[in-house]
């Protein structure tokens, strides 16, 4: 019975870290994008696309494959896409 719950705890434990891995790695890329936004918004970008680190002069964090901000209107977002083919959309 003690082996059981060594194991089940294990894998409760090995969940866990795993869930707040991805959260910290979500955490770091929307703020790249937030970044990227702000900056957008300083410059006065009126292009419908344009990359991210060419906006903050950087690359980004080694987990983000891409970060392109589009102009909608006159809102401003950036689409952070992760490996693992998760997305988000940042606004300001």
């Amino acid at each position: 019975m003690r082996t059981f719950l060594l194991i089940l705890l294990a894998f409760v434990a090995g969940v866990l870290m795993m869930v707040a891995a991805f959260a910290w790695q979500g955490r770091a890329a929307r703020g790249y994008g937030q970044e990227a936004v702000q900056a957008a918004t300083r410059a006065g970008l009126t292009s419908t696309e344009t990359p991210c680190s060419e906006l903050l002069k950087r690359e980004p964090p080694s987990l983000v494959e891409a970060c392109v901000v589009k102009v909608e209107g006159t809102q401003k977002a950036a689409t952070v896409t992760l490996e693992g083919g998760r997305t988000f959309r940042v606004g300001p």
